[in-house]
């Protein structure tokens, strides 16, 4: 049982030169007083929903938020949330040519799974609940052309959030179907034999639902690549080709009213050229397998003026399967291959139900209950014997509440408080 006590508070004002810089301000060239008010209205403000749970503009976030819109990713050509991440301040990553590993403020310790930062999707959860490992490359369960946003917020969310928001959360919004008003056809080609294609249909039809379907194939060879420490005549003078990576993506976004449903699936295939943890080096076999679906449902309502419900719950599966060839022969023997398999079975249900009002002049409080059970969290690895054999279930619940007081313009206090198992 954990119980979080965090206190924020903001105080900024004019101070001329030295005021607290807003990065949704126009540029510095840009002259406020000589704008119409015609054009004042049209000063686009960024809002955020993740770092409170509820839509408020990012000067008034109680944390630093970077906001990476659709625009921005097809200006900037981003492939896969990982690239997206590597732009904001503060995040990197490190890839082994098989997974993305994220790292933020400093902290990314060599062989964990990155399970202090929290991914969502709409809200949902998404990092798979074995090794609570967030999916940041081509097994991401998103296409990144059906992104509307992405919201990346810094610090400890946990109080919110539970013990995966130590370092930051991801809320990643998808398009809805009438940003896209009609069929969409998307196709790339490149280097390495890497192909891509996309379709998309997404409309507001009758009865005021919106309908998105999308779905996405890829496919690359990959580069040959160089290792010099495996350069010799029995290991191909240290060079390989099996790095391919391909996927295929499956997209639904349906919205009624006040309800709104997601779901998303990927399928991923992808070759481990680097020999790791000892393995024969440029062996084919060697590679992986990861199967991801989503389904989320999502209920928001406006109960009046002052108060507001928000109720959600999804299903979640996580698949990863590994292939590894060793060679298990002794010093001077003819080579005895094996393939080991490794693998992870994740299953989960999650569901929150959350009420956001105002019962106080300048308060602004937020208050819900969250839970998550964990159906299956199985593991094994096997060869010619069985190493590991493990199934196991678990159930998560938490209960939280914050607390925004501002009785200033220029002054805000942010109290959060939560309580889990």
């Amino acid at each position: 049982m954990a119980v979080s006590l965090c206190l924020y508070t903001s105080i900024w004002a004019d101070f001329g030169d030295s005021a607290r810089a807003d990065p949704n301000e126009p540029a510095a060239g840009s002259d406020l007083f000589e704008m119409s008010i015609e054009e004042l209205m049209d000063v686009r403000i960024d809002t955020v929903y993740g770092a409170s749970k509820r839509t408020q503009s990012l000067a008034e976030a109680p944390a630093s938020v970077t906001v990476v819109t659709a625009e921005e990713i097809r200006r900037y050509g981003y492939r896969t949330l990982a690239d997206i991440l590597r732009s904001a301040p503060g995040f990197y990553i490190n890839y082994d040519r098989t997974y993305h590993f994220i790292g933020t403020r400093g902290f990314r310790r060599p062989g964990d799974y990155d399970s202090r930062i929290l991914l969502l999707i709409d809200g949902h959860r998404v990092n798979e609940n074995v090794g609570d490992s967030p999916m940041l490359g081509t097994q991401f369960p998103l296409d990144v052309d059906l992104i509307e946003k992405v919201e990346i917020i810094r610090g400890p969310g946990s109080s919110l959030y539970g013990s995966n928001a130590v370092l930051a959360v991801v809320n990643v919004m998808t398009r809805r179907g009438a940003s896209v008003q009609g069929l969409e056809l998307s196709g790339q080609t490149g280097s390495f034999d890497t192909r891509k294609g996309r379709i998309t249909y997404g409309n507001r039809l009758q009865n005021d639902v919106e309908l998105l379907l999308s779905a996405s194939t890829y496919n690359s060879d990959g580069p040959e690549l160089y290792f010099e420490e495996f350069d010799t005549p029995d290991t191909y003078d240290g060079r390989v080709r099996n790095d391919d990576d391909q996927f295929d993506n499956l997209v639904a976004h349906v919205s009624w009213g006040d309800f709104s449903l997601l779901l998303a699936h990927t399928g991923r295939e992808k070759g481990i050229p680097t020999g790791a943890w000892d393995t024969v080096f440029g062996d084919p076999r060697t590679r992986v397998w990861d199967d991801t679906t989503l389904v989320g449902l999502t209920y928001a309502r406006a109960l009046s003026e002052r108060y507001a419900l928000r109720a959600r719950v999804a299903y979640s599966h996580y698949n990863y399967d590994g292939r590894y060839a060793y060679d298990y022969s002794e010093e001077g023997d003819e080579p005895y291959v094996v393939l080991n398999h490794d693998y992870w079975k994740g299953r989960w249900w999650e569901g929150e139900l959350q009420v956001t009002g105002s019962p106080i002049l300048g308060h602004t409080m937020t208050a819900g209950v969250e839970m998550r059970y964990n159906v299956r969290q199985d593991q094994a690895n096997w060869d010619e014997e069985v190493y590991l054999d493990d199934a196991r279930h678990s159930d998560n619940w938490g209960i939280y509440v914050q607390d925004e007081f501002k009785p200033f313009e220029w002054f805000m206090t942010v109290a959060p408080v939560g309580r889990g198992v």
